[in-house]
């Protein structure tokens, strides 16, 4: 067996000072970059986040918006309905619009009422 201190074997150096300080600045740098990266990933998330939220919000007002105009609308309608609805209106246009008039008492007949006996149809 041949020594590690035999002419035939190049002599196996120790590494040195200067090679242990780059190894490790190197590891240093690697460190910090992905703390870097880190954080940049973090405050990008951050904005992400903010940013939807805001269109979130956006989206929210708008939405209210809508139902604000509606529930307005639904309001008016309901109004108009009533007016339409009002039981004086609906005489004066029959009256003066259609030309219709009460019945006379001698127009207005009854029908089958006193034929019929009670509970039973007409037919």
């Amino acid at each position: 067996m041949r020594s590690p201190f035999s002419p035939g074997t190049p002599p196996q150096t120790a590494p040195t000072l200067v090679d242990l300080g780059r190894h490790r600045q190197r590891t240093s740098l690697a460190v910090i970059g992905f703390v870097v990266l880190g954080l940049t990933l973090g405050a990008l998330g951050h904005v992400a986040v903010h940013a939807k939220r805001l269109e979130v919000a956006l989206a929210l007002g708008d939405a209210e918006r809508i139902h604000r105009e509606l529930a307005e609308q639904r309001r008016h309608l309901e109004i108009e309905i009533g007016m339409l609805k009002d039981p004086e209106r609906v005489i004066a246009i029959a009256r003066d619009k259609l030309l219709m008039h009460p019945a006379a008492p001698e127009n207005i007949r009854q029908i089958g009422t006193a034929l019929a006996p009670p509970g039973k149809g007409t037919h």
